[in-house]
């Protein structure tokens, strides 16, 4: 039988330890942002593909999703979340700390806190999970200030977005807490928009990714773009790199693939690239950026 194994590049360190468990000698080399970006060509040659380090997101039937879960001290987390001065929140993680939320929400209402703790859509499949393109379990809040717990600014960015509200984030590990910001970052999104004003050739970003693949939004943003006197056409693309861009011929692009590219890499490349909110500032159909409808992609 031939196993392959794809893992996130926080473990990709570890490929040969977990290669060597499973019996398998098919490595995927290829990025992975998450449980929309299944190998499939590796997929292919393979009779099963273990996927490590995300919940179950697409109906493959030779895709094992292998969780990953990091341990960390709950006691301690609620113990530096005395510091905020909110009591009623709401507890968001990814995929790795979300199996402790239920304890974390327990241990917080013991000492004072009123904490909402919701499922969201079909996408996720724990309890105060979101992805970067979804943030369902945040749907209705009615908490003060959210709480993210885990590494990074992305997701906790991503839900003050979303909700508007209030945003921790604590690292468990390092039990690092601080407020999120977002000004700044409005400033540089806002800015962006700013150099697509007047250009009128445009490419629309469908990644070939299936669980990224959102060719109906795509379609409706194309649309637009005719009614308001753009070029535009839509760009079937796998990994979206600068140099893949470079080669085509648009003055801007909207991505309606992985937000990630659009927030955290939009400085490797040389010509804009907007969210399909932000193409709406664009042609005067939004206003605001905040909260944002990145749910449900």
């Amino acid at each position: 039988m031939r196993i392959g194994v794809q893992l996130p590049d926080g473990l990709k360190r570890r490929a040969i330890e977990i290669c060597e468990k499973l019996g398998s000698f098919m490595l995927s080399g290829e990025t992975c942002f998450g449980a929309c970006d299944i190998d499939l060509a590796l997929l292919e040659d393979v009779d099963v593909l273990y996927h490590y380090a995300h919940t179950k997101l697409l109906d493959f039937e030779k895709v094992v999703y292998v969780p990953f879960y990091v341990d960390y001290e709950v006691e301690k987390v609620a113990e530096k979340l005395e510091e905020i001065k909110e009591r009623n929140i709401a507890l968001i993680s990814t995929a790795q700390y979300c199996h402790k939320l239920p304890e974390l929400k327990e241990v917080l209402e013991k000492r004072g806190f009123s904490v909402e703790l919701k499922k969201g859509s079909s996408r996720v499949e724990m309890p105060g999970q979101v992805l970067g393109c979804n943030y369902s379990s945040l749907r209705d809040a009615r908490a003060d200030a959210i709480v993210f717990v885990g590494d990074g600014i992305f997701h906790a960015r991503g839900a003050l977005l979303y909700t508007g509200k209030k945003v921790y984030s604590i690292n468990p590990l390092s039990f690092e807490l601080q407020e999120i910001h977002v000004k700044d970052f409005l400033r540089e999104r806002y800015f962006l928009i700013s150099k697509c004003v007047g250009l009128k050739n445009l490419g629309i970003l469908v990644s070939t990714k299936k669980g990224q693949k959102r060719l109906k939004l795509a379609e409706k943003i194309r649309e637009k773009a005719i009614e308001h006197g753009l070029k535009a056409i839509i760009v079937y693309i796998g990994e979206i790199t600068p140099e893949k861009l470079e080669n085509l011929p648009f003055e801007f692009y909207v991505n309606t693939a992985c937000p990630r590219i659009s927030y955290d890499d939009y400085k490797r490349f040389r010509m804009p690239i907007i969210t399909p909110q932000e193409f709406d500032v664009l042609i005067g159909e939004r206003k605001d950026l905040l909260v944002d409808e990145i749910v449900d992609s």
